[in-house]
């Protein structure tokens, strides 16, 4: 499938939050279950983690005195959660459907502990307003669904598109879920079902981080 389609040229991007640095946004286009995944391994990591988006994937960093200057020269910074919008919403629509939670249960625990892990972000960018006010936006829109869930009812529709909505086409979105074979879904499902109940995740969520590696270049390999 030949996704090298460079929307940028013709989708407006004066409504992004401002970043100062020039992007390829088509490098910004997420695999929506591969982002829950990753808030699922923040949350098992301390506060002060951040994430960074390189060639259409989440790199998580550790606290550490090279953290800075690694942010640095891969020229990221903290605008870059707002293209996690987008995924997360794909995410809940796809997997928090009826027909998945039949198939998969305990996918509900998954995108709880997203939601920590969304938890961990605010706490880390606790003294940035904006960037506070957008992943409570994110956590918001998950317990939307949840909502759903328990009482077959939307209480609000916090769905708006913005300028990156229209590289989620439904081609992209199948080629993204032919990823997700059911055994890597029935891991990644196990494993974080292992987490809630260890005593050291922060050692044993290295495991989830080495599968996510090879669902990784799987979704690098559609561009």
């Amino acid at each position: 499938m030949d996704m090298n389609i460079n929307f940028s040229n013709f989708i407006d991007t004066s409504n992004f939050i401002p970043n100062n640095k020039i992007i390829n946004l088509n490098d910004y286009i997420l695999d929506p279950l591969s982002v829950i995944v990753k808030l699922a391994i923040l949350s098992n990591k301390p506060i002060g983690t951040k994430l960074f988006i390189f060639k259409n994937v989440i790199n998580i960093q550790e606290p550490s005195i090279f953290q800075s200057i690694h942010r640095y020269s891969v020229n990221t910074n903290k605008t870059d959660l707002q293209y996690l919008y987008n995924p997360i919403e794909n995410a809940c629509k796809i997997y928090l459907s009826e027909q998945n939670i039949n198939k998969y249960p305990n996918i509900i625990e998954l995108f709880k502990c997203s939601q920590n892990g969304l938890n961990k972000l605010s706490e880390t960018y606790k003294n940035c307003s904006m960037i506070r006010l957008c992943l409570n936006y994110y956590n918001g829109l998950i317990t939307n669904y949840f909502e759903k869930i328990n009482n077959n009812i939307f209480l609000e529709n916090l769905f708006k598109k913005d300028n990156m909505s229209a590289f989620y086409t439904e081609e992209l979105l199948h080629a993204f879920n032919t990823i997700w074979s059911p055994d890597k879904i029935t891991v990644i499902l196990n494993l974080t079902s292992f987490l809630l109940n260890d005593r050291t995740p922060h050692e044993n969520v290295k495991t989830m981080q080495t599968i996510m590696d090879v669902i990784d270049k799987e979704v690098q390999s559609i561009y």
